[in-house]
Formats: structure tokens, C-alpha cells, sequence
């Protein structure tokens, strides 16, 4: 009856080539490439998706909804410890290079304020256009390489999932590729 013996987070890196065959991914891999409207973009994602996918890591990361954000970095650090040591570890070559990613492709959730696309007269707004539900996701989203976003069917709003409400929003889900 101890509590404190849940899970509170996952997080996972999946080779995108290994797994090519499965249905979910397979899934993935259209919806991705239908939604990509972004033509400069798409080549990229067309080669990540294809012919780079022995590369290509999906992070799919989930945390409880009040999981102290201190504990992010660690267990963002323990993910790449484990596949670093993979590469050196497992048992088979076939295994080790399952884990030698070069890119991570993150889809992630965040909302968009209406006005963001006007003009700005600090880099501190443009900072302030998106609001991340996940901590992680704004530095991730710097970091990327390159990204792109699709609007998802307009949701309600809740007070969970973002404190700012007085500004009018859009969800949206982008994608992340990250070197």
C-alpha cells in the first residue's frame, strides 16, 4: 500500500529503423509526412523517415503532471548514459548500431498565441509565443535542427496544462528533429 512504489515518468528512445516494420510506427511515419506542409521541410523529413531511419530516434517521454521538474535532467542524462553504453554493450553488432542515433525526432504538444505571428519588438516575445506543456519541450525545440507545426482540432484550455490563459491560443503539435 506504499504510494510512493508508481511510475511516475517514462522515457524511451526508439530506432525508427529497427522498428520500421511495426504498425505503429509505419503509422506514424504517413500521419508525419501528411501533415508536413512545409516544403523546404519535407525533403528532410522524407530522408530522416527513409533512408536515414537507422539514425533516427523517436523520444517519447510522458511524466506525471506534478513530477518536480528537477527530476527531468536527470533522467533526460540516464536515456543517452543507456544508449551510449548500448553501442558498447549489447550483445550483438546489429543491437550496438540500433543505438548509435544521430537524430531524435520528438513530437511534442504546445500551445501558440493567436497574435504570435505579428511582429515583435523583443526576442523575449517571440520567446513568449509558444507555451510549453512540458519544461522539456522548449529547450528541445531550441535545440532542434529543424521543426514544424500543425494545428491540431481547437481544444479546450485547461488550467492544468497552461496558467496563462489570458491570452487567446491555438494548439498545436510540432515536430522536433534534434541532432
Amino acid at each position: 500500500d506504499d504510494e510512493d512504489n508508481g511510475v511516475f515518468s517514462i522515457i524511451t528512445a526508439l530506432n525508427l529503423g529497427r522498428y520500421k516494420d511495426h504498425k505503429c510506427i509505419t503509422e506514424l511515419k504517413e500521419f508525419l509526412l501528411s501533415i508536413c506542409h512545409e516544403k523546404d521541410k519535407i525533403g528532410n523529413l522524407r530522408s530522416l523517415l527513409g533512408d536515414e531511419a537507422q539514425k533516427v530516434g523517436l523520444l517519447v517521454s510522458q511524466c506525471v503532471v506534478n513530477l518536480p521538474p528537477e527530476l527531468l535532467p536527470p533522467l533526460y542524462d540516464a536515456l543517452f548514459d543507456e544508449i551510449s553504453w548500448a553501442t558498447e554493450d549489447e550483445p550483438t553488432e546489429e543491437l550496438r548500431n540500433s543505438f548509435r542515433l544521430k537524430f531524435y525526432v520528438v513530437v511534442s504538444k504546445f500551445y501558440k498565441h493567436k497574435n504570435a505571428n505579428q511582429k515583435r519588438s523583443s526576442s523575449t516575445d517571440k520567446d513568449e509565443a509558444f507555451v510549453y506543456i512540458k519544461p522539456e519541450d522548449e529547450i528541445l525545440h531550441k535545440l532542434s535542427m529543424w521543426s514544424f507545426l500543425f494545428p491540431l482540432q481547437t481544444q479546450q484550455v485547461t488550467t492544468h496544462e497552461v496558467s496563462r490563459t489570458q491570452h487567446q491560443i491555438y494548439h498545436h503539435r510540432s515536430i522536433l528533429v534534434h541532432l
